[in-house]
Order: C-alpha cells, then structure tokens, then sequence
C-alpha cells in the first residue's frame, strides 16, 4: 500500500485548518479516519467511500476539497474508489456537478476521459463553463 500521510492525528490537525464552517469539521476528520482504519487493516473500502462521498456533497469551503485530495490520494491503492467521480458528475444538485468540473484537470485520465464532455454540455451554465476552463487547460498541458 503506497498511501501515505503524516499519521492520523497529525493529518486531522492539518485538515481542520482548512474548514471555515467549523461545524463541518467532523466531516472531514471522518475522511482522515476511514483512511487510516483502512491503512491500518480495519476499515473498508466502501466504508472510506461512503464518508468521501458525504464529505464531498455536503461539505463546504475546506471539507470538500480536501475529501477530492484523499479521494485521488487513496484511489491508485483502490480503484474502485474512482466510481465516486462518475457518481459526482451526474449528481442531480449543479453545486456537486461544478465541483467535479472544477477538478476535471486533476482527475485521472480515464476519468477525465469519461466526463469531459457531458460535464461540458451540462445544463448548468456555471458547470458547464468550468468544465470548458478545465478542458481547455488539460489540452494545453497535453499539447506542451
């Protein structure tokens, strides 16, 4: 297993930082546990996908950002994980849809791949604009 972090505690202390809602900061913490009680051989992958998956949906500034980082941290230990991004892109909420848009350039390339264009014909003008932005600058990184 190649996932590695500064330990539990450390990382929930780093990771609080970053929520502005304070409120919203278990949500985040359950992301860093999952991780670690799968690390550490007493979690399960779905158990980690179900707290990313809460994470990125409910969370705010801060909790659902730093879920996508775990999500693409953990997903080449367990691929499967990668299913959340194709969930996201078609979650009926545009708020959840533009998060994905807003981070089409750092998924994987078969990810990006699968949801480039539908993210950039939604029907959500904002997702829809994200979505080109995105796809405009993985073209011109690949073209360099």
């Amino acid at each position: 297993m190649s996932i590695f972090t500064f330990g539990r505690e450390h990382e929930k202390k780093c990771e609080a930082r970053y929520v502005r809602d304070k409120t919203q900061i278990p949500l985040l913490l359950s992301v860093v546990d999952s991780v670690h009680d799968l690390i550490e051989g007493h979690g399960t992958e779905a158990a980690l996908a179900d707290v990313i998956r809460i994470a990125f949906i409910e969370g705010g500034a801060g909790v659902w950002g730093n879920a996508d980082k775990w999500l693409r941290k953990c997903s080449p230990d367990y691929p499967a994980l990668q299913k959340l991004w194709l969930e996201f892109a078609v979650h009926p909420k545009a708020e959840v849809r533009f998060r994905v848009a807003c981070l089409l350039n750092s998924v994987p390339a078969s990810i990006f791949d699968a949801l480039a264009h539908n993210l950039a014909a939604d029907k959500s003008k904002k997702v829809s604009t994200m979505a080109a932005a995105r796809i405009e600058e993985v073209t011109m990184q690949s073209a360099t």
